[in-house]
């Protein structure tokens, strides 16, 4: 059964979020994720996706005033296209709007853009490639 729920900066659960971002996203690019400086996501939202107490997905989030920003969203290869995404997402936008928030922001790959706009958040912008992420983005938004 899949459980979303809360995990803390620094903890082990929190640890395990970095290991899963490193196996999904930044491996296949040749690039190793504990190169990166993470320490803002101290006062981030941040939430896990288990099953059966294992870690198959994590979804982070930063704010400034009513203005939210998700940072990562990833789920492990193995379990794509099962919803996880979905229901980490859904519980993301449910703390943005407790908190206040009237948008949230990200950069979407591309490759992961219809998944977005499926969940209605529409683009603002061209195509763009990040130093830490080297492959096309595209900013997307979503007033909530």
């Amino acid at each position: 059964m899949l459980e979303v729920r809360d995990i803390k900066y620094g903890t082990s659960d929190y640890n395990k979020t970095l290991d899963l971002r490193n196996k999904v996203m930044r491996k296949p690019l040749g690039l190793n994720i504990y190169d990166e400086d993470f320490s803002f996501e101290e006062n981030a939202l941040i939430v896990g996706a288990f099953q059966e107490e294992q870690l198959i997905g994590v979804g982070t989030m930063t704010f400034s005033g009513t203005v939210f920003r998700l940072e990562y969203l990833c789920v492990d290869n193995e379990i794509q296209s099962h919803g996880t995404g979905s229901e980490m997402l859904k519980k993301l936008e449910q703390k943005a709007l407790a908190r206040g928030g009237e948008k949230i922001t990200l950069d979407a790959r591309v490759s992961a853009q219809h998944f977005y706009e499926k969940h209605g958040y529409s683009t603002s912008g061209q195509v763009f490639t990040l130093s830490y992420a080297p492959v096309p983005h595209i900013i997307m938004e979503k007033y909530l």
